[in-house]
């Protein structure tokens, strides 16, 4: 199936003189270009351009891999036009011919979304409509199309549509969304609550499919100098190999360069955990204490009949705020890993620890230290790491780290680059050794291979 919507059409409106009409033309230019040791090289381009007035908006987005960055699937090596719409927006309805990003509920059921970090893109090429009443009471969505499978289309269809009411403060929303290949239906549906009350809120969701379903809930608590959360989710047989549902990894999204290390990810067979964070707020203190657990079901395990251990985490991070100038974060993980997801009932734990400071000399210049180490008697063992990084602004910022393995291997992985921003135009350049591991974004990972090399980023946006 081919979309209806010609690109040509749609690169038209966009480029006849948009500034006729008093309308908002934006665009965006992206291109990652890495030289690899040994000759090769991998490049990642993308082109988005937007027009909008009054109700009415339409949009393209061109991609070219000449050779996709090491990393990346090189089935998206070409050239093409995979993101292209017409929308007519008002106030109580929307329709999109073309493509489109979509969510129904916490995207257990359903998301369709971009992360150029991952190489993931699985938008909808189709027609989607939503509503709402005046009062906000009742909303609802509609789409149908073909999903996104690299820079083309794949050979499946999906129709789905979602309602949620609101009385007070509650809301129910219910979707259903069927996936069709070769004539064969694989039906899906969801059924979600969530309240809100003061400092409170509470949601529950449940998706139910052939051979499979999931629950989850999540209670929060927000109030001034304080807050806490809480998740619990189930998964059983989830695993949809279109990549069509959301299943991030149900742990701290770890920033620091040791602590990434050794990811989780989301068993979708089977796997029942939680977890909960509590930030803290006084004076010139930031407290955040949180943690995960995350067992595999027997269901999705072969010769087990008792759940066993996936992952679990301790993190504690306490910021500090000496003076107008300076600042420290002192950050502890304490993490247990199962690689086969419980098959076996080995793991590797590890403990990092992190000392960050930043310290700014006056509005221009800043410097960021950073020191870690890694304790583990597991896998590769003891790792150290250190980052500088020197802001001039408003244009340069400079860094440089090196993660050395002490314990096993005596492997440096170093990286130094430079950034150069103006205005909305921003370069950066760099180069080092990187470490074969996974990448992750917002819970989501993909395996990268090990590599030395450059790399040139370059984005500049507009608004005219």
């Amino acid at each position: 199936m081919r979309l209806f919507l010609p690109a040509s059409f749609i690169l038209s409106l966009l480029l006849s003189q948009p500034g006729r009409a008093q309308g908002v033309f934006t665009g965006g230019l992206e291109s990652q270009t890495a030289i690899y040791k040994g000759g090769s090289y991998g490049s990642n381009n993308y082109l988005k351009l937007d027009y909008m007035q009054g109700s009415f908006s339409a949009g393209i987005q061109a991609e070219y891999y000449p050779e996709p960055m090491l990393g990346y699937d090189m089935n998206l090596k070409g050239f093409g036009l995979p993101g292209k719409y017409l929308a007519w927006t008002r106030e109580n309805w929307s329709l999109t011919a073309g493509d489109y990003y979509e969510q129904f509920g916490s995207g257990i059921i359903f998301r369709s979304w971009e992360d150029r970090t991952l190489g993931w893109n699985n938008s909808v090429g189709g027609v989607r409509a939503t509503f709402r009443t005046s009062d906000d009471r009742l909303s609802g969505k509609i789409l149908y199309g073909v999903p996104r499978e690299f820079l083309h289309y794949a050979s499946r269809q999906i129709a789905g549509g979602e309602v949620t009411g609101r009385i007070g403060n509650v809301a129910v929303s219910a979707a259903a969304v069927d996936q069709i290949a070769g004539g064969v239906s694989d039906l899906s549906g969801m059924l979600a609550l969530s309240w809100g009350a003061g400092p409170f809120t509470a949601s529950a969701e449940y998706v139910g499919k052939k051979g499979g379903h999931a629950e989850s809930a999540v209670l929060g608590y927000a109030a001034k100098g304080f807050s806490a959360s809480m998740t619990v989710r189930r998964l059983e047989g989830m695993l949809d190999r279109t990549g069509m549902n959301y299943l991030p990894s149900l742990c701290q999204q770890q920033v620091y360069m040791l602590a990434t290390l050794n990811p989780y990810t989301t068993f979708a067979d089977g796997e029942i955990g939680g977890m909960g964070d509590l930030f803290y707020r006084y004076k010139t203190w930031k407290f955040h204490v949180g943690g995960s657990m995350i067992y595999a079901l027997p269901s999705a395990l072969s010769g087990h009949d008792t759940r066993r251990l996936c992952y679990r985490d301790i993190n504690i991070d306490i910021e500090k705020k000496w003076n107008r100038k300076f600042k420290t974060v002192a950050f502890v993980s304490i993490q247990e890993n199962s690689p086969s997801h419980g098959q076996r009932k080995a793991t590797n734990a590890q403990n990092v620890f992190v000392l960050d400071g930043l310290y700014k000399f006056n509005a221009r210049y800043s410097l960021r230290a950073q020191v870690q180490y890694l304790y583990s008697q597991e896998l590769t063992k003891d790792w150290v790491a250190g980052m500088l990084e020197a802001g001039f602004a408003p244009h340069w910022t400079i860094h440089i780290s090196d993660m050395y393995n002490h314990g096993d291997t005596r492997e440096h992985y170093y990286e130094a680059g430079v950034t150069y921003a103006l205005h909305a135009l921003q370069v950066a350049l760099s180069y080092g050794h990187q470490r074969a591991g996974f990448v992750c974004s917002g819970g989501v990972c993909r395996w990268q291979p090990e590599y030395t090399g450059g790399i040139v980023r370059l984005s500049y946006n507009f608004r005219r």
